[in-house]
């Protein structure tokens, strides 16, 4: 029996590792291409479920026809969610956040604390798109000072992925200045003002407010790290909703927007 040349034995255990190490890679890219997979259809099928619009109240067929070739201007007011069917699906959905263009639109849920729903989607499926998601310590009706929502920074822009567009395409802020938030009773208006990284730890994570002089100052701050000069005016009077997802090496990205409007959601 020839006895193995021992530079032979090593470079056939470095080949069976490499291909050891090859497999573990794709098994692993292969099990997030799914969870993607899944996860955009589960949110699509939701979507379709719980979100409709308000039909043309416009009795001319003609004038309708003729309307639908142009493009159409987004009316918010005309979104109907049913938090009936959602309620149903899960008791932890809180609201609906909508923007106006850029395909944000996801149930919002709110857990008993900050990593129930980090990895879970709203339809309780284990998952890594999680779900959007309030902060554990924010009031579930949106009327605190200062409220955070959470989102993953999805490879496919899904959930709050599209949020990092805000400093890396420029004009994008000019599309995609409103974002709406439905809850049973009420629909809110946003304007976004601000935009930036923040490390984790960060002071913009604050919550609990008054409507004082140091929330005035605090949403001071907000309006002066952000990216660009929005020209919106902020103050201690204003409720203020951060959109909080990842960003590189550890930091966070975070989006404010004010309230500027509200309306009875009508059944």
């Amino acid at each position: 029996m020839k006895r193995l040349r021992s530079g032979n034995f090593k470079d056939r255990l470095f080949g069976i590792l490499v291909v050891c190490l090859i497999g573990v890679c794709v098994y692993r890219l292969g099990k997030i291409d799914m969870d993607y997979r899944e996860g955009s259809r589960a949110y699509g099928s939701i979507e379709k479920s719980s979100v409709s619009k308000k039909p043309s109240q416009n009795k001319n067929p003609a004038r309708d026809a003729k309307k639908r070739k142009k493009k159409e201007k987004f009316n918010f007011r005309d979104v109907r969610i049913d938090f009936k069917k959602l309620k149903q699906l899960n008791e932890d959905v809180i609201g609906w956040i909508l923007f106006d263009g850029n395909g944000i639109s996801y149930p919002v849920l709110q857990g008993e604390d900050n990593e129930e729903y980090l990895y879970v989607m709203a339809d309780l499926t284990k998952n890594k798109a999680g779900s959007i998601f309030m902060d554990a310590l924010c009031s579930a009706n949106f009327l605190d000072a200062h409220t955070i929502l959470y989102g993953h920074n999805m490879r496919d822009l899904s959930m709050f992925g599209k949020l990092k567009k805000y400093r890396q395409e420029k004009g994008y802020y000019k599309d995609n200045r409103y974002f709406t938030i439905y809850t049973p009773e009420y629909i809110y208006r946003y304007e976004i003002f601000s935009w930036y990284e923040a490390a984790k730890d960060d002071s913009v994570y604050q919550v609990g407010f008054e409507h004082d002089d140091a929330f005035g100052q605090f949403t001071e701050q907000m309006k002066e790290r952000s990216g660009q000069d929005t020209k919106v005016e902020v103050g201690k009077d204003d409720q203020v909703v951060t959109l909080s997802t990842c960003s590189a090496e550890g930091k966070r990205f975070v989006v404010h927007g004010k309230r500027i409007d509200w309306f009875i959601n009508a059944k």
